[in-house]
């Protein structure tokens, strides 16, 4: 269980690339060993915003907290250190399609010679029974359904161990019972590791359904940030525009 799990502060977050500014000011605290849910339209920061959160780039100015440690100040051996506790479950899964169901699962442990082989194996076995994968380890990506490729991405993202959880647009082109499968695995990975659960996405089923907190973004701000309730009572236009999709 990740106990330890930081709550995460971002702090009058500003990012432009050239003329564009894309983040401008953003403030907003996900809270630790929840499901906090960072949607928005195309195009208004949200994924800027992750990649600020994985420390892929840096801000022009403001901060991001993980529990007492400032991340924001670019590449340092203390970000590599925390990217270690993170687990990154990608919009497509980004499974590498040479490799087996269990080599792909284990890849994170291999590049980061964290644990021994005999280990390894024996944890990537643990993760896919838990994620109803068992049996499955020798077989191909190309031999998996959609919600199979999103178990064994979710099993990558956790042989780590994280503490910290990001959700890039995980239910994006999958049906309506899929998706429901993906968010009761978001909801499982909460409630048996404790992490600290980031969802970037456009799901307004999702969000009104197994979200803890939900923050909107729009045009470069964070307009709301409350519970679901909330973002359904809220009377701001930008939010009401969102909930009916107009």
């Amino acid at each position: 269980m990740a106990t330890d799990a930081p709550e995460i502060r971002v702090r009058n977050l500003s990012k432009s690339f050239g003329a564009n500014e894309v983040l401008k000011g953003v403030d907003v605290t996900l809270q630790a060993g929840r499901v906090n849910f960072v949607i928005g339209r195309s195009g208004g920061g949200k994924s800027v915003l992750l990649k600020h959160l994985t420390g892929l780039i840096a801000p022009d100015y403001g901060e991001i907290w993980y529990g007492n440690r400032e991340i924001s100040q670019g590449a340092s051996k203390g970000l590599t250190e925390l990217r270690r506790k993170m687990g990154l479950l990608f919009q497509e899964g980004a499974l590498f399609d040479s490799l087996t169901v269990s080599e792909n699962v284990a890849f994170p442990v291999w590049y980061h010679r964290t644990m021994r082989p005999a280990a390894a194996g024996k944890r990537v076995r643990a993760l896919l029974s838990e994620l109803g994968m068992e049996g499955r380890e020798s077989a191909r990506v190309s031999e998996l359904s959609g919600g199979e490729r999103k178990r064994v991405a979710l099993a990558r993202a956790l042989i780590m161990e994280p503490k910290v959880l990001f959700f890039d647009e995980p239910t994006t082109g999958l049906d309506p019972i899929l998706s429901t499968q993906v968010d009761s695995l978001i909801l499982d990975t909460r409630d048996r590791t404790g992490a600290t659960c980031v969802v970037v996405s456009h799901d307004i089923a999702a969000v009104l359904s197994i979200a803890d907190q939900v923050s909107l973004i729009h045009e470069g701000r964070v307009i709301l940030t409350g519970t679901p309730r909330d973002f359904r009572e809220s009377r701001i236009p930008a939010v009401r525009e969102f909930i009916s999709g107009g």
